[in-house]
């Protein structure tokens, strides 16, 4: 299932998509993740949309379940299907969404990209 989520306060279509999927996985607000987020890459010296420092915060702060980092063939919707209960973090080439329950909620529906990275969350 896919449902419309924009966290953005402003209802803007940036590229945002690592604090709203952070956020609505967390229970924690679009401000707060992006100040985290922001002090985060200033300390490593790096932009906030560094992948490897989105990557590197992601390891720090949720259980990587799953992880391919070259030739992956399993989709959004495959994992969904196999795991549907649950709070998951999904990266893919790009992009960065929040599956819950098995519902995706995103400001478009990537259920047939593949998967890069699972990040279990816990609340």
């Amino acid at each position: 299932m896919f449902k419309y989520y924009n966290a953005n306060p402003k209802q803007l279509h940036v590229h945002d998509c690592t604090i709203r999927s952070i956020s609505l996985a967390t229970g924690r607000s679009w401000d707060s993740i992006y100040k985290e987020l922001c002090e985060y890459a200033r300390y490593h010296c790096v932009m906030p949309d560094d992948i490897n420092s989105i990557d590197d915060y992601l390891n720090e702060h949720f259980e990587k379940i799953y992880y391919c980092d070259r030739g992956c063939n399993v989709s959004i919707r495959d994992f969904i299907a196999s795991q549907p209960r649950g709070i998951y973090l999904i990266t893919m080439s790009g992009h960065i969404t929040c599956c819950i329950d098995g519902c995706i909620y995103d400001t478009f529906d990537p259920r047939d990209r593949f998967i890069w990275g699972i990040y279990k969350v816990r609340r």
